[in-house]
C-alpha cells in the first residue's frame, strides 16, 4: 500500500471527504454528510502521517476518488 496522501475528493453514499495538502507537513480534511436531515461539515488539520492513515482507512472501505 502506498504511503502517500492524495489531494482530492473521495465519496461513498453521500459522505464526502476532501483532502488538501498544506505546506507545513499537515493536511486539511473536510467531511460533508447529512445527519438528522441536516447538512453537516467538519474540518480538521492533521499531521501528514495521520492524514495518510485516515485516507487509507476510507480507501479500504471502498470510497471512490472523484477529483
Amino acid at each position: 500500500m502506498d504511503n502517500l496522501l492524495y489531494s482530492g475528493v473521495w465519496v461513498s453514499e453521500g459522505h464526502v471527504i476532501t483532502f488538501v495538502i498544506n505546506d507545513n507537513d499537515t493536511a486539511t480534511i473536510t467531511e460533508t454528510y447529512i445527519a438528522n436531515g441536516k447538512d453537516v461539515e467538519t474540518n480538521q488539520i492533521a499531521h501528514i502521517d495521520k492524514a495518510i492513515e485516515y485516507q487509507q482507512r476510507y480507501i479500504k472501505l471502498g470510497y471512490d476518488k472523484i477529483s
